[in-house]
């Protein structure tokens, strides 16, 4: 009950930052590298069972709306179930703008387990915070 309440805090929030995104062009505030590598860096402190450095890496925003405890519930039952990490079959980068107007970069990777694959969706603000989060 709680994973599912968690999750869908976190997808609300995302959404809410989300709405009305049309564009898939990376704004030019942002370098598709580094959200490449911050993404990844966000889902390893995941795997590696760091949720306090996940936690630091989103906005204030998300923070609130975002417990460790919570994140750490929802995360741990994914990826336990999942197995031993094995790789990441790919990270792609799309540029949208938030509910304000605002760009931002959306990072798509899918990680490869013992048991299954767990695809991870992030979206950074201009400060390259995470301002959504979602895996399934």
């Amino acid at each position: 009950m709680k994973k599912s309440i968690c999750m869908a805090m976190v997808m609300i929030l995302a959404a809410f930052w989300l709405t009305g995104c049309s564009s898939t062009k990376l704004a030019d505030g942002f370098d598709e590298a580094t959200v490449k590598e911050t993404v990844q860096k966000a889902v390893d402190h995941l795997i590696a069972g760091e949720y306090e450095e996940c936690m630091e890496m989103m906005s204030q925003e998300m923070q609130e709306a975002l417990t460790e405890e919570a994140l750490a519930a929802a995360a741990g039952d994914v990826m336990a179930a999942a197995g031993e990490f094995q790789e990441y079959k790919s990270i792609a980068v799309v540029g949208q703008k938030d509910q304000s107007g605002a760009d931002c970069a959306v990072a798509v990777a899918v990680a490869s387990f013992e048991n299954n694959k767990i695809t991870y969706t992030v979206s950074f603000n201009a400060d390259m915070e995470i301002i959504g989060f979602y895996m399934k």
